[in-house]
């Protein structure tokens, strides 16, 4: 198995970097390929501009979808973007391992989303969800948190962390990915006193242990559930017997 491992942190000595670390390790013992893309590292500029586009379609109005196909069907991508791309078409399993900040991906790995997910060729008008180019390769969100279990819980005081994923597994879902259940490392973080910090210390060595199980299994981990392509009518809305998933598609008006 192809296994590429997109880690989104600045801080080289950082538990995520940790993590990424361990991942790529234990894979590797279990006789896969592993390619990791450490985002920071490589100074990857997250912001898709025109001047990233040495040649036009329309050098008068920058349209990002336009340059982008235009771009690829003339081979001239830029290198970071093509080699971003190379991995993903590499890859049978993609791994990204970051934290979560302010609700969100950090902005490097959400500006690579948008940079990387090139128009015309990682999804078209005609490629995109079940038909999407990575039909048949699997991702996975590997997520450090700050706050407590209990605070990321449905009834928390910072909301439910699974539904504040749910649009960046959507991003995945819609190029194609089959879209496991995210691993979310809750209470990972710095500023605290030197008890508490002896405390995290040993929290987060039993989480890196857990992690390694969590790779050596992670062949077996389900899947998230997306509605289909039977599941829609004429206008592109959920048919009123389709399943329901995710309280961001639903049946009915209010929640």
């Amino acid at each position: 198995m192809n296994v590429l491992i997109v880690l989104a942190h600045p801080e080289p000595q950082s538990f995520n970097h940790g993590l990424a670390q361990t991942a790529a390790r234990s894979l590797r013992l279990q006789g896969h390929d592993v390619r990791v893309s450490d985002l920071y590292a490589q100074k990857f500029n997250p912001v898709e501009q025109p001047d990233h586009f040495l040649t036009r379609k329309d050098p008068t109005r920058f349209d990002a979808q336009t340059e982008q196909r235009f771009s690829a069907e003339q081979k001239t991508l830029p290198e970071d973007v093509r080699r971003e791309v190379e991995n993903i078409l590499w890859a049978d399993t993609v791994i990204f391992q970051f934290p979560l900040w302010w609700f969100g991906l950090p902005a490097i790995l959400k500006g690579w989303m948008d940079r990387v997910f090139v128009y015309g060729v990682l999804y078209s008008g005609s490629r995109r969800r079940h038909t999407g180019v990575c039909k048949g390769k699997r991702a996975v969100f590997s997520i450090t948190a700050g706050s407590p279990v209990e605070a990321c819980a449905y009834n928390g005081q910072e909301g439910d962390t699974s539904l504040i994923l749910w649009p960046a597994h959507y991003a995945l879902q819609y190029v194609g990915f089959s879209v496991l259940r995210p691993r979310i490392i809750m209470g990972v973080r710095g500023g605290i006193s030197q008890d508490d910090a002896r405390k995290q210390t040993q929290y987060l060595d039993s989480q890196m242990t857990e992690h390694n199980h969590w790779v050596e299994g992670l062949h077996g981990m389900p899947e998230i559930q997306f509605n289909g392509a039977s599941d829609w009518d004429e206008h592109r809305k959920l048919r009123p017997e389709a399943p329901v998933y995710s309280p961001f598609i639903r049946h009915q008006e209010k929640l």
